[in-house]
């Protein structure tokens, strides 16, 4: 996590009657919070995004997430929807050990879930030899 808001500073609001139905999804996995911010770099164009529920995988289906997402000014109102979003594939220092997924629905505006908070380089990743060195 950041110590800079990166984000959007634009935030969704959820009623009682919603949140109660978001508690209640099978299979969800997390408790819903009243207000919860667009997860999107700030400044971004289109729809805001939030992380609304993670929903546990079942026997029929892998785990999945729920996202609201919504137009500016409209973060109570009817043209908000929450559905199920496909994730981001891409993934920082893909195939080591440091790897990291995007977190971010696939197909957001504005930079990648790992690109939020200090720049990093190759010289802020243990080498893989090092690593060896000490958990082999």
């Amino acid at each position: 996590m950041s110590v800079y808001q990166v984000s959007c500073p634009a935030r969704v609001h959820y009623l009682d009657s919603e949140i109660d139905e978001l508690q209640d999804v099978p299979d969800g996995g997390f408790q819903v919070a009243r207000s919860l911010w667009c997860l999107l770099e700030a400044g971004h164009t289109g729809l805001h995004h939030t992380f609304t529920q993670g929903l546990r995988a079942t026997d029929e289906l892998p785990a999945r997430n729920l996202w609201t997402r919504w137009p500016d000014g409209d973060e109570y109102g009817p043209r908000r929807e929450t559905l199920i979003l496909p994730p981001c594939t891409e993934k920082f220092l893909a195939g080591t050990i440091e790897e990291e997924s995007c977190g971010l629905p696939d197909g957001h505006v504005g930079r990648h879930g790992f690109e939020f908070g200090p720049p990093l380089t190759e010289a802020d990743v243990l080498p893989e030899w090092l690593f060896r060195m000490f958990f082999d």
